[in-house]
């Protein structure tokens, strides 16, 4: 089990440098299904902020304010998709999240018209909200196969604490 786990943190990871377009990751979909891989909730919201807050480290630096809020949306995500108890209205309400949020902190750091920032996002943050719904669909389908073949019903990253 250990290993499943490692091997998903590395692809994770991994997704970072890979050289899939940033707004085509698997990490926004990760903090919407937290919740369903424990109830442990420092992991639901340390796990996907931790992986985004380290992998930044090796890539294009980003203005702090930016990386801040991208890091709070990964940071409140997983509350938000809690609440909703549907992974559809848990990615919408994520990448809405990230939309006024991350985009807001772009218009504060780069000026400019605040109407044009959050316009000329929209393209942007439409592939973010496709990726982050064909991911958690991945994982949901993940889920429901590994469930198929357990017989537990305890929470995928509970069994392993």
């Amino acid at each position: 089990m250990w290993k499943n786990v490692a091997f998903l943190l590395a692809l994770l990871v991994a997704s970072r440098f890979i050289g899939l377009p940033t707004n085509f990751s698997p990490l926004l979909a990760l903090a919407v299904f937290m919740p369903r891989l424990t109830d442990d909730k420092r992991i639901q919201h340390l796990l996907p902020v931790s992986i985004i807050a380290f992998t930044n480290f090796f890539l294009e630096p980003v203005n702090p304010l930016i990386l801040a809020t991208m890091l709070l949306v990964f940071a409140i995500t997983p509350t938000v998709s809690r609440f909703s108890k549907s992974l559809f209205l848990g990615s919408l309400s994520a990448v809405l999240t990230w939309f006024v949020v991350v985009n807001g902190a772009v218009w504060f750091a780069g000026g400019g018209s605040l109407p044009q920032t959050y316009i000329a996002a929209i393209p942007f943050d439409f592939r973010l909200a496709v990726s982050t719904g064909l991911y958690v669909a991945l994982f949901h389908s993940s889920e429901k196969l590994c469930m198929s073949f357990s017989r537990s019903n305890i929470k995928l990253l509970d069994r392993l604490v």
